[in-house]
């Protein structure tokens, strides 16, 4: 393990350190703070075969700081070169020494959540799948920030916004590097296909209007809101697929991280009220 100093401007943290869990690369985040903080292990995007701790650094340390919460990016393998259900595999056994060792990182055992954004997104909604069905204990939320939650890509979002870069095609050919020889209608490559979604943890689901994506997300919320699962989901306005990954200099994008640090911080407080936190 190492330890790093701070330089993002703005997100200025008392602690930034590498560790390994359990063969796992991961990065912590702890903001400055007195008190034994809430944990929030989030995976980052990137369609299975890109982003690693250092690309997506910025991200969590906005998160962390915002949030007033400590954060752990997670490391986990990427295709082609390790298809599903490496990267699953990793997250699982990361979350799992998030729990055993959040005491000694300076946080609250009771009080890990798990989230993730696009391809993380999936990963989290996946892994929360699979706590249920090994009879494991649910994070205490899960955010999930534009999921993919369906490899099909056959919601009508797919074809109504046009994104350069994000078509059809391309996401197909991501699929068949993550998928492999697997199926991809297999419940922990597709969240959405499992045959029964409750019993899993609250969720704050946020998709992005200029997202081909988005009509994942939502399905996702719908799904669990059916389940009877507690679910906060939201549509943002004007921001495109990965949006958390531009510079925070952009005021939307800043923006953008307030209301997820209101409402990460909500929920790690209390599950009620957070209606209040999208009106202030």
């Amino acid at each position: 393990m190492a330890a790093m100093g701070a330089a993002l401007p703005g997100a200025e943290l008392a602690q930034v350190r590498d560790f390994d869990a359990d063969g796992v690369p991961v990065r912590f985040y702890r903001p400055q703070s007195e008190v034994l903080l809430p944990l929030l292990v989030f995976l980052h995007g990137g369609g299975w075969l890109f982003g690693d701790l250092q690309t997506h650094d910025a991200m969590h340390r906005i998160l962390a700081d915002r949030s007033d919460c400590a954060v752990l990016a997670v490391g986990y393998r990427l295709a082609p070169e390790h298809p599903f259900p490496a990267g699953l595999e990793d997250c699982m056994a990361a979350l799992a020494w998030a729990r055993r060792e959040a005491a000694a990182l300076g946080c609250d055992p009771a009080r890990v959540a798990l989230g993730g954004e696009s391809a993380g997104g999936n990963l989290a909604a996946a892994l929360t799948l699979r706590l249920k069905d090994t009879g494991a204990v649910q994070p205490l939320f899960q955010l999930l920030v534009h999921p993919v939650t369906d490899l099909s890509f056959d919601f009508p979002a797919m074809d109504a916004v046009q994104v350069p870069g994000l078509t059809r095609s391309y996401l197909e050919d991501v699929r068949a590097f993550y998928v492999g020889s697997e199926d991809f209608r297999d419940p922990a490559i597709s969240p959405l296909r499992a045959v029964r979604h409750d019993g899993l943890a609250q969720a704050i689901v946020l998709t992005a209007s200029e997202d081909p994506l988005r009509d994942d997300g939502e399905a996702y919320a719908a799904a669990l809101t059916r389940a009877g699962v507690e679910v906060l989901a939201c549509r943002l306005p004007g921001l495109p697929h990965g949006f958390l990954f531009l510079p925070a200099t952009i005021p939307a994008i800043s923006r953008a991280f307030d209301l997820i640090a209101r409402l990460v911080h909500r929920y790690f407080t209390s599950s009620k009220g957070a209606a209040e936190v999208m009106k202030s």
